[in-house]
């Protein structure tokens, strides 16, 4: 075996021993990455995606801005497709700058804070075309009367412009206490009801345009 090829295999060999899928050393990547309780994905060094959440059963969350793996630092720049879904018991999650994408927060209906360091608004979904979503399909959409986002102070209109985030009801900059955050069983069942709703609403109005179409296609 020529040097060349072993050493390329020993990096191979270091990347499985060490539980890193590694695509090759000229691309300096790394597939996935495992750090406390969350699962990463690295397809644009050096950022990373937040894929899943391994506790489902976790009720406060902080999302890094950076992960540091051997030496590197990287930034997570987005919360992926369905990362908290079912996350049932999850009431606050903390996030710096990363995006949400499709089916992030669904199927959480204890959340009851929102809290974002970053006074540039991040994507609530996405216009990507393959993936793209739209915020009420990254977030059940009574979140919007219930959920309450802070923001840094002096950032609380630029989120109630911001596409997405501007659906919320409850913008403030400090920390709620404990009586804003209460919510009982009926509370949850009434969000959980809304929900639906809103859905039945939307789909059907989404076949009533298809509807309109063919019959002004027919004329």
């Amino acid at each position: 075996m020529k040097t060349s090829h072993k050493i390329l295999f020993a990096f191979l060999l270091l990347g499985v021993v060490a539980g890193v899928t590694v695509e090759s050393h000229a691309a300096g990547r790394i597939k996935r990455i495992k750090q406390g309780i969350f699962l990463y994905s690295n397809w644009d060094a050096p950022y990373l995606t937040l894929d899943t959440c391994l506790d489902m059963t976790v009720t406060q969350i902080t999302v890094p801005e950076v992960v540091s793996w051997y030496g590197r630092d990287y930034h997570v720049a987005e919360i992926g497709p369905n990362a908290f879904r079912g996350c049932r018991n999850l009431t606050m999650i903390n996030l710096t700058r990363a995006g949400l994408l499709k089916g992030a927060l669904l199927d959480c209906p204890n959340i009851r804070v929102i809290k974002i360091d970053s006074k540039i608004p991040p994507e609530l979904g996405n216009k990507h075309p393959f993936y793209g979503s739209t915020w009420d399909e990254v977030i059940e959409p009574y979140h919007t009367l219930t959920t309450i986002i802070v923001v840094p102070e002096g950032s609380e209109e630029a989120y109630r412009k911001a596409p997405g985030w501007k659906e919320f009801k409850l913008i403030q900059s400090h920390m709620p206490d404990g009586s804003e955050l209460h919510m009982d069983e009926i509370d949850i069942q009434i969000n959980n009801l809304e929900s639906q709703l809103q859905r039945l609403e939307q789909e059907a109005k989404r076949l009533q345009e298809e509807l309109d179409a063919l019959r002004k296609a027919k004329h």
